[in-house]
């Protein structure tokens, strides 16, 4: 399908042994764009997918910043081709490949039939070097699974940088990406490199990289573009070398929908794209991950987790996701005992009591323990869902990070007073 381009919406199924785009005669997609050739591009099933190949000579396919003349793919993938953006899907579910054998990739874990997937997946495409897009809620491991492509790439070697575009100021995250000269803006005292000159050679990983800010996304498409950056406040354009890595919660296809995220620079980062599932959709993970990151302790090496605290871990939904499993094995590490207050949920209540029924308390005494209640579980959870950043929290809470702070301090000193 034609995503991007005189020819925006025009699409064709791959019928026949070869399927070739162009603008001349011969081409099966025929195309309105005088910068491509007649006989641009051939596509044509294979074992292992779909078999990509450039006809066009001087004029060139590209797949995110890789410049390619015959590949094979078996993902979604997008390629583009003078002012036009192609987007090759499969038919055939993903969800139909069979999984892998493997139950880890760097220090991620899965024996789900997902994650195994999953796995086999990014095994074959850390081989490449093209942009790869991963998306999934907050705390699934999306960054552990960067680092693991990294170290499977050709890129091994040389470094890999990571930038939080969702952590850093709308006003300095341009001179964290391209660097800046000495005064370009008050407190830059000195020439500082940013993180595509750090990365030369190696790879760069973007994470949230749906929280860019809209008026800086034309700069990173034109540095992915053209490969070479200029720092903030001039100086000679460095060209640099770098693979991209990256990541986001939020769903940038529905961005690109609402015009908060531009569609070009979507094709250029998602030329391959994998979703990681939530971890409440693969129950299977979480022991093998609660064993793994227990005995990964000082001290905890032959440690095991008792049937009623694994039947506690299974009846969790994980809003955190793996993240929020980590830290809740680390504190029962220490602590020990049940960890249902560990999950931020309601404390156990004493004889006599119900969770629900506070009929037995005055009215203004039964509403401070209602909200003592729900504060206990809501804000603990709000704060693993965006990543233990209380910005973060705060934001998708709809207060004040002051206020969030306070009453996060008020639950864990156990000051339920209002």
């Amino acid at each position: 399908m034609v995503v991007d381009g005189p020819d925006a919406g025009r699409s064709a199924r791959l019928v026949g042994p070869a399927f070739v785009v162009g603008t001349g005669p011969n081409a099966d997609l025929l195309l309105s764009d005088d910068t491509i050739a007649g006989e641009h591009l051939q596509f044509a099933p294979c074992r292992e997918g779909i078999s990509v190949r450039d006809l066009s000579g001087t004029h060139g396919t590209w797949m995110g910043t890789l410049r390619i003349n015959d590949v094979v793919v078996a993902q979604p993938t997008a390629f583009v081709i003078g002012r036009t953006t192609l987007s090759l899907s499969f038919e055939r579910p993903v969800s139909e490949i069979p999984p892998g054998a493997s139950t880890s990739f760097g220090e991620a874990i899965g024996h789900s039939r997902s994650m195994r997937r999953l796995f086999g997946l990014l095994e074959a495409a850390s081989r490449s070097d093209v942009s790869i897009l991963i998306q999934g809620e907050s705390g699934v491991g999306k960054d552990v699974l960067a680092n693991a492509i990294h170290d499977r790439s050709p890129r091994a070697r040389g470094p890999i940088v990571a930038i939080d575009c969702g952590a850093i100021s709308p006003t300095l995250i341009e001179s964290e990406l391209f660097g800046h000269e000495r005064g370009a803006f008050t407190g830059a005292e000195r020439r500082r490199d940013g993180a595509f000159v750090q990365a030369d050679g190696g790879t760069l990983f973007l994470d949230e990289v749906g929280e860019l800010p809209l008026d800086l996304q034309p700069k990173l498409l034109r540095a992915l573009e053209t490969r070479e950056i200029r720092p903030v406040g001039g100086g000679a354009p460095r060209s640099v070398d770098v693979r991209i890595i990256a990541a986001t919660n939020r769903d940038l296809k529905a961005s690109v929908c609402a015009n908060e995220f531009r569609r070009d620079l979507y094709y250029r980062l998602a030329v391959m794209q994998f979703d990681v599932p939530p971890l409440r959709e693969r129950k299977e993970d979480i022991l093998p991950l609660a064993r793994t990151f227990l005995q990964r302790l000082p001290g905890n090496e032959n440690a095991v987790i008792p049937p009623e605290v694994e039947a506690q871990l299974l009846s969790h939904s994980w809003p955190g996701n793996v993240r929020e499993l980590r830290n809740v094995i680390s504190c029962y590490a220490v602590l020990g005992g049940n960890p249902v207050g560990m999950f931020g949920e309601t404390a156990p209540q004493t004889s006599g009591e119900s969770s629900e029924d506070l009929s037995h308390l005055p009215y203004r005494e039964a509403r401070a323990v209602a909200i003592a209640r729900f504060e206990r579980s809501y804000l603990p959870q709000v704060l693993a869902r965006s990543g233990d950043v209380v910005v973060r929290a705060a934001a998708h809470a709809g207060v004040t990070r002051s206020s969030f702070h306070r009453m996060l301090q008020r639950i864990r000193s156990g000051d339920d007073s209002a």
